[in-house]
């Protein structure tokens, strides 16, 4: 049987593209998300505005269609297109503009469908916002002993005794750090 039209427009009717493109980012290693930590936890605020958003379109989905494409209008920060950057930021941008504009067009789509589509975009949203949070915090066993740490903000990360720091900051971190569920946690300052 063929697919019906709206599956066709729809990224997110079968498959997880936002996430799919998160979890390519939290697979970076540690080192690499480091110095661009601002940048993905920006990109993981307004991922999960934009998941409040469709969350929100489920009770009024008359208005699905004029405010979910204009939350959708993410932005990606040149550092994550960078060429010494890993895949998965230009695999994000792609999924969030194939998204942004597949939801412009739910007006045209009945209820039903516009209902089940805004329930998997606001999961895929949660999914990705999910996978972006842990990147940005989790660095439980990462080996960033030869990283450059110096004008990086830590606070927040999430570390265990396997997790290799470099020699001039590891006293610090350590001294610096709370214990918490599953290893220690840096302090915000």
């Amino acid at each position: 049987m063929d697919a019906a039209p709206w599956d066709r427009w729809m990224p997110w009717r079968r498959r997880r593209p936002v996430a799919a493109a998160a979890r390519t980012i939290a697979s970076w290693d540690a080192a690499v998300r480091l110095p661009v930590r601002a940048h993905l936890l920006w990109l993981a605020q307004q991922i999960s505005e934009a998941r409040t958003t469709a969350q929100a379109a489920l009770d009024q989905p008359q208005e699905a269609h004029t405010r979910l494409p204009d939350v959708l209008d993410l932005t990606l920060a040149p550092q994550l297109h960078a060429d010494h950057m890993p895949s998965g930021a230009q695999q994000l941008a792609d999924a969030v503009h194939e998204t942004r504009r597949s939801a412009g067009q739910l007006a045209t789509a009945t209820p039903r469908t516009a209902r089940r589509t805004l329930t998997r975009l606001a999961d895929d949203l949660a999914q990705a916002n999910e996978l972006l949070e842990r990147a940005c915090h989790d660095v439980r066993g990462a080996d960033l002993s030869s990283a450059d740490l110096t004008h990086l903000y830590l606070g927040g990360l999430r570390w265990d005794e396997s997790t290799r720091w470099p020699e001039q900051q590891r006293e610090q971190i350590r001294t610096g750090s709370d214990l918490v569920e599953g290893g220690y946690q840096i302090r915000d300052r």
